[in-house]
This record gives structure tokens, C-alpha cells and sequence, in this order.
């Protein structure tokens, strides 16, 4: 009888161990096939993939700030009269990616993506809760370079963060007064630094010289806007904006002759 119940207690051991390992596997196939739909910017599908490792594993952290990220990517894609659908997936996107940092509070990556994704939902939220949503931005890309000195799209989020406190309405800045208790800590000049800082890491990322010459062109500095922008019209495109990007710079130095 003794030798039956041992034979039977491995058995479900040795079961359960290969269960775990082919749910093991499945989590990294479903990952990896996520990766290539992401690098296709196949966005939903992409979304939806990461999300399904997360059932499976819903302590992995891979799965948890990746689907998070092509949550966020997938509603910025869409028309803006799908407004409701928009604001519910970048809330759904918040919730991927704080979920990410629960289970890894030291991975830079659920940080910063966390910090995009509040970026994305404070577009749908007015007044106050706009400024509250901004001091939570800065925390956590903060958070991201505090982990990942190197991550240049961190800076990138931390000088939109400047850019866009220096440059609010006043009735919004009425609000940044209240919460930030006085003047509004964001200035055009903390942005040029942030975004030099990320080009200064990633040299080849288009956005970041964009943004550059948009902030001198909020500081009236038109003739430094130049060399950005020339810079945006020159690099090779990479990302799925990129296209956009160029064509915007270049309508922003049509404007300057």
C-alpha cells in the first residue's frame, strides 16, 4: 500500500513539473510571437498575444509591461472619433503596466512605460486631474532613469514633461500652482536639456530632434530650430512615426524661410 501512495504521490509530481514546464514554454512562445507582431506594428494583435502569456503567467513581468505598452500603442492609433474606446484601452494600459511594476518594482521598463501611458490618459482628462496625472508622469519615468540611466526614451518623457508644464494655459497653470504648491517646476530650458540628454544617448531616434525644435520654437528661439530639424529630415526612419515626423519637420522649416 505504501509503495502505491509513493508511486502515486511521484507520479503527480512528476505531472505537475510537466505541466509547469510546457506552460513555461508557452508563456516564451507567446511572448516572442508577440515581439514579432510589436516589431511589425501590428499593435492589437500584439496586445492581445502578451495578454494571453499573462493568463498563463500572471506573475511575469515581460508579459505584463509589453502588453501594456502595445495597449497604449494600439488605442494611440486609433481615429479620434473612437474617443470611448481610446481612453478605455489607456486605462486598460495603466493597469497592465502598474501591474508591472508590482511584480518587478526595480525593472526600469514597467517605470517608464507606466509614465506613457499615464501621458496617453491625462489627454482625456481635464483640468486638475490632467495636473494630477502629471506629477504621476514624472514620477515614474524619473523612476526609469533612476533604474536605467541609458534609457533615452525616459529623458524623451521627462522632457515633454517640462515642455509641457512651460507651456500651459493659465487656467491649467492655476491648477500646477495649487498642486505643486507655487510656480509650475516645468521650463523650456529643463526640456532642451532632457531632450539633448536623450540624443546625447540615442543619437539616431528622430523624435528627440523634433521635439528639440519644438521647444525653441515655444522659447521663440527660431533660428536654433534649424539644425533639429534639418537633423529629423536626414536620419533614415525606424520607427512607425518616423514618416510622420519628417513631414511635420519640414513644415516647420517651410515656415522658418
Amino acid at each position: 500500500m505504501k509503495k502505491i501512495l509513493l508511486f502515486v504521490l511521484v507520479l503527480c509530481i512528476v505531472s505537475s513539473a510537466a505541466l509547469f514546464s510546457a506552460q513555461t514554454d508557452q508563456v516564451a512562445l507567446l511572448i516572442t510571437k508577440g515581439d514579432s507582431l510589436a516589431a511589425a506594428w501590428n499593435h492589437e494583435m500584439a496586445a492581445i498575444t502578451y495578454m494571453n502569456a499573462l493568463k498563463l503567467d500572471p506573475n511575469n513581468y515581460e508579459a505584463a509591461w509589453k502588453a501594456g505598452d502595445e495597449t497604449t500603442e494600439f488605442a494611440n492609433k486609433l481615429s479620434d472619433n473612437q474617443k470611448t474606446r481610446k481612453e478605455s484601452l489607456f486605462e486598460k494600459a495603466v493597469e497592465l503596466c502598474k501591474k508591472a511594476t508590482e511584480i518587478k518594482p526595480d525593472g526600469w521598463e514597467g517605470h517608464f512605460k507606466l509614465s506613457v501611458a499615464y501621458g496617453r490618459l491625462a489627454l482625456f482628462r481635464g483640468g486638475k486631474k490632467k495636473i494630477e496625472l502629471s506629477k504621476l508622469i514624472k514620477i515614474e519615468a524619473d523612476k526609469a532613469v533612476e533604474l536605467n540611466p541609458n534609457a533615452d526614451l525616459a529623458y524623451h518623457v521627462l522632457g515633454r514633461w517640462h515642455q509641457g508644464l512651460a507651456n500651459l494655459s493659465w487656467v491649467l497653470k492655476s491648477f500646477a500652482k495649487i498642486l505643486y504648491g507655487g510656480v509650475p517646476p516645468g521650463t523650456n530650458e529643463e526640456a532642451v536639456k532632457m531632450f539633448k540628454k536623450a540624443i546625447e544617448i540615442n543619437p539616431n531616434h528622430i523624435e528627440h530632434y523634433l521635439e528639440l525644435a519644438r521647444t525653441y520654437q515655444y522659447m521663440g528661439k527660431k533660428e536654433l530650430m534649424k539644425a533639429p530639424l534639418k537633423k529629423v529630415l536626414e536620419l533614415p526612419n525606424v520607427e512607425e512615426d518616423d514618416p510622420e515626423f519628417k513631414k511635420e519637420a519640414k513644415a516647420m522649416l517651410k515656415k522658418l524661410k
